[in-house]
């Protein structure tokens, strides 16, 4: 298994939330679509 596969076992494993401040910028929420659809942790966007 590759460093990058064991990382996000992990954090399979030990859901956490994450708050990410940037909601409008694509490249934030373009992470936040891979992470939830992953289940990797629960995400939080905070919005101007």
């Amino acid at each position: 298994m590759s460093f990058i596969e064991t990382i996000k076992q992990r954090a399979k494993q030990n859901i956490k939330t994450i708050v990410l401040p940037e909601a409008e910028d694509i490249r934030t929420l373009k992470a936040t679509e891979i992470v939830l659809r992953e289940k990797y942790a629960k995400i939080i966007l905070i919005r101007k």
